[in-house]
């Protein structure tokens, strides 16, 4: 039982230099080599992926080379230092500090939410996503919800927009239904470390502008929204919208850069994103076939880099 924990603890202490090298190598990237200046090239997939990239690897790394290493060809007798177990504390209190942020962000959101739905009635036409006209909301039109998501609108925003404007708006928001955008501000919430808040946001703004593209299929369906995103802003002051929500009239981005995009919408075809989606599943699935083949030889070598590492 103790070798156990003492190879749980290792792991811990590997997760949190892995972290901590991968990420501060990420800020700097963004910061310093000109990612930053590359984002518009950058997808919003791709853009959550390269920010959950460092937790990904090294947790992969801790749970299925490290520990399996450490139970395979570590000593039984103890022989860690006082450094391995500050590490393993660190790691403990990156996942405390993640699950608490999260926890107490979803109560701030809910807290606010739930005021705005004690009058919310049913939108006829809701696109497969639960749509609600409230009296009272905190913005607009705003998408609420993790694991059940709904859309929210003001009965103020309901009078403004036309019926085609306020389809182009709903068509938007579950955009972001169908991207899970809600659950990765969770998760991203889960995964703090200093300097990645502009990486974050530049995430925000790729997934409205990929909202905004997902929502209009012709040139008249990109006006309505753009009409939506003008007369929204124009009519409601800027609002701060709940931390798990999403709002059409986002401090996350441009609406003019927005307004502009889709006043030049063309028709395209599928996007380059979804033709590469194939063929990164595979190289992911080829590059874990053969880890698995040379398994016995990886597991050698991660024990003896965990040597070197861990104090």
């Amino acid at each position: 039982m103790i070798f156990a924990i003492r190879g749980v603890i290792v792991s811990l202490a590997l997760f949190a230099l892995l972290y901590g090298f991968l990420s501060v190598v990420l800020v700097l990237a963004w910061r310093c080599f000109g990612f930053s200046k590359l984002r518009k090239y950058f997808t919003a997939d791709a853009l959550f992926t390269l920010r959950v990239i460092p937790f990904v690897v090294s947790a992969a790394v801790s749970l299925f080379l490290t520990l399996p290493s450490f139970l395979l060809f570590e000593a039984h007798s103890m022989d860690e230092d006082l450094g391995t177990f500050v590490l393993g504390a660190c790691a403990l209190l990156f996942f405390g500090a993640g699950i608490y942020q999260v926890s107490a962000t979803e109560v701030r959101t809910r807290r606010v939410v739930s005021a705005c739905l004690g009058e919310g009635r049913p939108l006829e036409s809701t696109a497969g996503t639960i749509t609600l006209v409230s009296p009272q909301t905190v913005a607009p039109l705003m998408l609420v919800g993790l694991r059940a998501p709904r859309i929210l609108i003001s009965e103020s925003a309901r009078q403004l927009l036309s019926q085609t404007e306020l389809e182009a708006a709903v068509r938007h928001e579950t955009q972001h239904v169908r991207s899970h955008d809600n659950l990765r501000k969770a998760i991203l919430s889960c995964l703090p470390f200093p300097g990645m808040a502009s990486l974050e946001r530049a995430w925000q703004e790729a997934g409205e502008a990929a909202a905004d593209d997902g929502a209009v299929s012709s040139r008249n369906e990109a006006l309505d929204l753009a009409a939506a995103l003008i007369k929204l802003t124009r009519h409601f002051p800027r609002h701060a919208t709940p931390a798990f929500a999403t709002g059409l009239v986002s401090v996350a981005g441009s609406v003019t850069t927005r307004v502009e995009r889709l006043l030049a919408w063309r028709e395209s075809g599928e996007t380059r994103a979804d033709r590469r989606r194939p063929y990164a599943a595979f190289v992911a699935v080829a590059a874990l076939l053969g880890l698995v083949a040379k398994l016995g030889p990886a597991l050698m070598l991660i024990h003896f880099l965990t040597e070197r590492l861990v104090p």
